[in-house]
C-alpha cells in the first residue's frame, strides 16, 4: 500500500468514526434510581438530571454518583458495540481504549 492509499484510507476510518459519534450522539436512555432521573446519549453525556425535592444531599449525591458512572458504562458498551459492527474488532490491537 502506498502512502496515497493510506492516507485515503485513514480519512475514510476517520469519516467512519465521525458518523458513528452523531448516531450515538442521537440515541437516548435513561436510568432512575431513588427518584433520581438521568437521560443520557450513547457518548455517555448527560441529558436531563430530574431530582426528588424531598431527598437529603447525602444521599442524593451518592445516588448521583451512581448513576452517572453507570450512565458512562453503558455509554462506552455501546460505543463499542456500534464501533465493532462497523470494523469487526479490527480496532481490538489499536489501543483506542474502546
Amino acid at each position: 500500500m502506498n502512502i496515497y492509499e493510506l492516507m485515503k484510507s485513514l480519512k475514510n476510518f476517520q469519516e467512519v468514526m465521525e458518523e458513528v459519534k452523531r448516531e450515538l450522539r442521537q440515541q437516548r436512555e435513561e436510568i432512575q434510581r431513588d427518584g433520581v432521573r438521568v437521560v443520557f446519549n450513547g457518548l455517555g453525556e448527560i441529558l436531563s438530571l430530574e431530582l426528588p425535592e424531598d431527598q437529603d444531599c447525602g444521599r442524593l449525591r451518592d445516588t448521583l454518583v451512581e448513576l452517572i458512572n453507570e450512565a458512562q458504562a453503558r455509554a462506552r458498551d455501546k460505543t463499542k458495540s456500534a464501533f465493532e459492527r462497523r470494523f469487526g474488532g479490527l480496532l481490538g490491537g489499536l489501543g483506542l481504549g474502546l
